[in-house]
């Protein structure tokens, strides 16, 4: 051939993609899988030893060597941004990228910040005093994003958002060369500074500190094989979250997967690395071929081929199992970090499943989905840690500190525990701690501590059912994140009716009749446990575990405790001793404002008698009652939803909040099994202990434990004379709120129909300026007073008093029949302009973005300015969007949002004088 031909033919062999070989999983065994993982190299970690010694002891100057000599840095290039350099990045990227940072930040916002109120502070009885749990966050976090072959904004939106939510102060990211969407991210994710190096070098100067980069409390985030062996090295310095290694995927999946998502995840994972660990456990030998193929030909189209393809070749495998049950033994096994389950019924396999970093959970919850931030946390365990940890969240930011104080040093619990103590010490050998101890030993008369004898004190024995005061801060502080519920529910025995002398009794002489002794304690027992519902079905095995009891059948226990209840002909029943435990002219108070309904495991006869024996029939009518014969018993949650279906709701979440009320871990259990928003609020029966039945009824997961039904008025701000204190007429659209936590007292009054008159006091100067200009331009009369914890900072009067507030509002608008419902405002002042956008839909959703640049405006935090505004948004039961267009000076940004705010809201409560109806779709505005 002549030099043009092969010339021209060696152009075309070229031009032409090469062709892949079919792709071929390794097929493993059940004892073939791998057994352990080593998340760090030797080797690498003394090199990486190496370079953390170096900064250690050079600072500054090694930091930057190191950053140049790796290609981190330039000579002479700065290595820390700031939050100005942060926010012209930010300024620089597309709308459409800047729109994806902020959605994407709000979602992780959203979860991270539920997380937080998982944990709260708590004050709980010991003997002779109380015992605190004090949830506090690190002062400072690093948080680490990778920098390598793709910018990961993701990553910083992971770790930077959620070390905000769990109270951060200051918080720094480091990412080698970052690029614009890098800065951008950290900018949306609040970081105050971006430093600009990365690798053993960057987590060496977040522990150690050098020169402008300070030591840090906390340092999160992946990393290659060098980020990690320096975290390994400097956990003990500072936390750590985890030793992240390879990333990996397991997809479980049964005949009903479909092969080519199945593909399409696999290579979502190899694409991360070439040491990336994409694996399949599958019950359908026959899905192996089709994924297999399946890969063959995703991989000849992907970008990113070379990568995903080496993955899959090296590091994938497949196990075969004969049953789901093997299958999901071998996932426990492998404790991969992301699990994805598709099978017929994922959430059935789902709940069978221990050990994972994330589980995705059906088809379409894909695992990519929690990579770019539904709300989950993508930073994830790897190399079976998931065994014994979790990924990174808002709890590896906390810290749980206790505290202890004796008010009743010289009580018999008190001392028996210094005895205790001192006998503890004496075994253990630890003379000092003995004698420690033994300064303790109080005097029968010593009431106040000043006073010591050496001997043996003798004290009474504790009385379980003393009634000790219990501060329920747990239940207080969750419950006032809820908006105004949409529904209550009553259980009966316990909270409506006292059935110390009936039920309980009839239990007990039911019990004797059969030859078995029953005790109030032993029925307290059993309802402590749970699945005591039912009280026949409670009474026949308290009876069969009785000692000396003879046999005796279901039907016979039912038929003798049905005779002693509700009695024979000549003999009242016992029935007839119950009493109304709130008084009726409270529950007319609250059926004047919300539905309600009955939730009792009695016969529908027995709950029947009742409710007309204290002419409560108008208030729970006969057809908002769920009874006995309706449904399983609680804790199941049926009695629940079928009540819910009653009052015309869908149980379903994010619809609102339900309350119920009850006295006994089943119904509380039952609120919590619902799933949809029902909360749980406990109480304490007439005569019981407060601290036995609280802690089971928390321990059964009460967001709140009332030791009389008088305080549902706090809860649900009725006034003290029964009537509504947050009602408005069809007249007059005006309502005041009364609102008192352990942090603030509060006092709201407001008339949507006003003139803009105000009278603001919240002890925070520049709050009670906005708040003044809220009310001016809106033309809404506002007057509030609040006495806070403002010696401690100005959070707790921030929210409580935007949340206050917020019901308010809602109570005032009533009905919402013929208001125009959206409102939108451009309001300048001076050199800023901000826009507020307001629909109240009954939907709460919040949107703000002030763009602050200074900590405070006066003696108020600017993170608070913002807070207050979602706060509002949740409880006054709407969707706002309040933005800073532009703006230098932080009292400007803020007042102008405020009058937008304002000039929105002024609009959309006002009254269209064409038409009377709910502007709805419709037909309602919950």
């Amino acid at each position: 051939k002549s030099l043009h031909q092969l010339r021209k033919a060696r152009r075309t062999t070229h031009s032409q993609p090469p062709l892949m070989e079919p792709f071929r999983f390794r097929c493993l065994q059940r004892a073939e899988l791998p057994k352990t993982r080593d998340v760090v190299d030797p080797n690498v970690r003394t090199k990486a030893g190496v370079i953390v010694e170096g900064v250690k002891k050079g600072g500054e100057k090694a930091l930057i060597d190191y950053a140049v000599r790796f290609g981190d840095l330039k000579q002479g290039q700065p290595h820390i941004l700031s939050k100005k350099e942060l926010k012209a990045a930010f300024d620089g990227i597309p709308k459409e990228q800047q729109e994806v940072l902020i959605s994407t930040a709000a979602r992780i916002e959203r979860f991270a910040l539920a997380q937080r109120a998982s944990i709260r502070d708590l004050k709980t009885p010991i003997p002779g005093g109380f015992a605190w749990q004090k949830v506090s966050p690190v002062e400072r976090a690093g948080c680490y994003a990778p920098g390598g072959r793709f910018p990961l904004p993701s990553s910083v939106l992971m770790t930077g958002v959620t070390a905000r939510c769990a109270g951060v102060r200051e918080v720094w990211v480091a990412s080698p060369r970052p690029a614009e969407i890098t800065k951008a991210a950290a900018h949306v994710a609040g970081a105050d500074f971006l430093l600009c190096i990365g690798g053993a070098q960057a987590i060496a100067a977040l522990a150690y500190g050098a020169g402008g980069v300070p030591p840090c409390d906390a340092i999160v985030g992946p990393g290659n094989q060098w980020v990690t062996a320096a975290k390994q090295l400097v956990a003990g310095k500072c936390a750590i979250d985890m030793l992240a290694g390879p990333s990996e995927l397991l997809v479980l999946a049964d005949e009903t997967a479909d092969p080519s998502v199945v593909a399409a995840d696999l290579l979502a994972q190899a694409e991360h690395d070439v040491v990336a660990i994409p694996m399949l456990v599958t019950t359908h030998k026959a899905l192996v071929a089709k994924v297999e193929k399946e890969l063959t030909t995703q991989l000849k189209n992907l970008g990113t081929k070379g990568t995903a393809a080496k993955s899959m070749a090296d590091n994938s495998f497949v196990v075969v199992c004969d049953t789901m049950q093997e299958a999901i033994e071998t996932a426990d096994f492998l404790a991969p970090e992301h699990l994805e389950v598709l099978t017929k019924e994922p959430l059935a396999v789902a709940q069978r499943l221990s050990h994972y970093g994330a589980l995705f959970i059906g088809t379409h919850a894909a695992e990519v989905l929690g990579d770019y931030g539904a709300g989950p946390n993508h930073t994830l365990p790897t190399g079976r840690t998931a065994r014994y940890t979790g990924g990174l969240s808002v709890h590896c930011f906390l810290r749980v500190r206790t505290w202890m104080q004796l008010t009743e040093p010289a009580s018999g619990p008190a001392q028996k525990m210094v005895r205790d103590c001192v006998a503890l010490a004496d075994l253990e050998g630890l003379e000092g701690h003995s004698k420690s101890a033994q300064k303790r030993l109080l005097g029968p008369k010593s009431s106040n501590g000043d006073k010591k004898c050496n001997g043996h004190v003798d004290t009474p024995k504790p009385n379980l059912n003393d009634n000790h005061t219990v501060e329920y801060s747990l239940g207080e502080a969750t419950l006032s994140k809820y908006t105004t519920p949409r529904a209550i529910l009553f259980d009966m025995d316990g909270v409506l009716a006292d059935v110390a002398t009936s039920y309980r009794n009839a239990i007990i002489d039911t019990a004797e009749a059969f030859g078995a002794v029953v005790t109030h304690e032993h029925i307290d027992a059993a309802k402590a446990k749970g699945n005591a519902n039912n009280d026949w079905v409670l009474t026949h095995r308290l009876i069969e575990n009785a000692k000396g009891a003879k046999h005796v059948t279901y039907e016979q226990v039912k038929e003798k405790f049905q005779e002693i209840y509700l009695g024979t002909p000549g003999k009242p029943g016992l029935r007839d001793n119950e009493t109304l435990i709130p008084s009726k002219e409270l529950l007319e108070a609250i059926a004047a404002n919300y539905p309600l309904a009955i939730v009792t495991g009695r016969p529908t006869q027995e709950a029947d008698y009742f409710l007309k024996m204290y002419g409560l029939d108008a208030i729970f009518p006969k057809d908002k009652r769920v009874c006995m014969e309706d449904c399983k018993a609680k804790p199941s949650p049926e009695p629940i939803l079928l009540a819910l279906k009653k009052l015309g709701l869908e149980a379903k979440p994010n619809l609102g909040t339900v309350y119920m009320i009850g006295d006994t871990v089943d119904d509380i259990r039952a609120a919590v099994n619902a799933a949809c928003d029902v909360v749980g609020l406990g109480f304490v029966p007439p005569a019981k202990s407060p601290l036995k039945v609280a802690r089971n009824l928390f321990s059964a997961g009460a967001y709140r434990v009332m030791e009389s039904l008088e305080e549902i008025r706090d809860v649900l701000n009725l006034g003290e004379n029964g009537a509504s204190a947050s009602s408005s007429s069809s007249s007059s659209r005006c309502a005041h709120v009364s609102r008192k936590t352990k942090e603030t007292t509060i006092s709201v009054s407001m008339d949507l129909d006003g003139s803009g008159k105000s009278d603001v006091q919240t002890g925070i100067g520049f709050y009670d300026h906005m708040l003044t200009a809220l009310s001016k331009h809106s033309r809404i009369d506002l007057n509030v007073k609040c006495e806070g914890d403002l010696h401690i900072d100005d959070h707790h009067t921030t929210e409580d008093v935007a949340l206050a507030v917020g019901t308010a509002f809602k109570n005032a608008l009533g009905d919402k029949k013929g208001i125009t419902r959206f409102g939108s405002a451009l309001v300048p002042l001076d050199e800023a302009l901000s826009r507020a956008v307001i629909d109240i839909s009954g939907r709460p959703s919040a949107h703000v973005s002030l763009g602050f640049k200074r900590p405070m405006v006066g003696t108020m935090s600017t993170e608070m300015l913002e807070h207050a505004l979602e706060s509002f948004a949740t409880n006054a039961g709407v969707t706002l969007h309040v933005e800073c267009l532009s703006g230098k000076n932080d009292h400007h940004r803020a007042e102008s949002a405020f009058k937008a705010l304002a000039r929105a809201l002024r609009m959309a409560v006002a009254k269209d004088g064409q038409f009377g109806d709910v502007p709805s779709t419709k037909g309602v505005l919950m």
